[in-house]
């Protein structure tokens, strides 16, 4: 078995015998060890070994430290709390503010602002741009 240190090196669970490529996206493709190929089902055996490769990468990981943890401040009247950012105890930390407002629009099911600028004509939401 090789050596792998990322989970892109190693090819899909379920994709081609051959090469690895899912099969959606698979096509044909021309390997120096079996030539031109289209999309072969993967033995069980590779299967399995793809996913214990994928398995000992993800456990040997270093967890992902996030630097805006929430926390609560209580205002201790048992009604409500404020949430802000753990690490810097703070509520004005851009990084737990972004994260904060990504949790809520997912929460409460909103839709997205595009990065880009706002929706709208040439400028934002004039009705008439020009």
């Amino acid at each position: 078995m090789t050596t792998i240190t990322r989970n892109r090196d190693i090819p899909a669970p379920y994709g081609c015998r051959w090469c690895g490529d899912e099969k959606r996206r698979h096509g044909k493709q021309w390997v120096p060890t079996i030539g031109l190929h289209s999309w072969h089902e993967p033995t069980q055996e590779q299967i399995k070994e793809r996913m214990w490769c994928r398995r000992s990468i993800r456990l040997s990981l270093a967890p992902t430290q996030y630097h805006a943890t929430t926390a609560w401040a209580a205002d201790h009247t048992g009604e409500s709390a404020d949430p802000y950012c753990a690490d810097c105890k703070t509520d004005g930390c851009r990084p737990w503010q972004r994260i904060q407002d990504r949790l809520n629009h997912q929460r409460w099911g909103l839709p997205r602002v595009p990065r880009g600028g706002q929706p709208g004509g040439w400028g934002g939401y004039e009705a008439e741009p020009f």
